[in-house]
């Protein structure tokens, strides 16, 4: 992607930054919770937007995530697996 923004737009400036690429989920949630990032206006579900499914592929990793690293997510769940 980098190089297609280098090439295709004026701006040669534009870099991509991906710090968390290469943490695990537990650790982005750690990592979030020590700069205060606020998880309860974040979402991930693919299928609901009231509340969250819990059971979609996205749902079961972020829940995951937050177990792991001993934490509560903060948005509702219709239910979880």
């Amino acid at each position: 992607m980098q190089s297609v923004i280098r090439l295709g737009t004026k701006a040669a400036n534009i870099r991509i930054h991906t710090p968390v690429l290469h943490m695990s989920k537990k650790d982005i949630v750690l990592k979030g919770m020590e700069l205060n990032v606020p998880f309860e206006l974040s979402w991930s579900c693919y299928k609901d937007s009231d509340a969250a499914c819990g059971v979609c592929p996205s749902c079961v990793l972020r829940l995951k995530a937050f177990a792991q690293a001993g934490l509560r997510d903060p948005i509702p769940y219709r239910e979880q697996s």
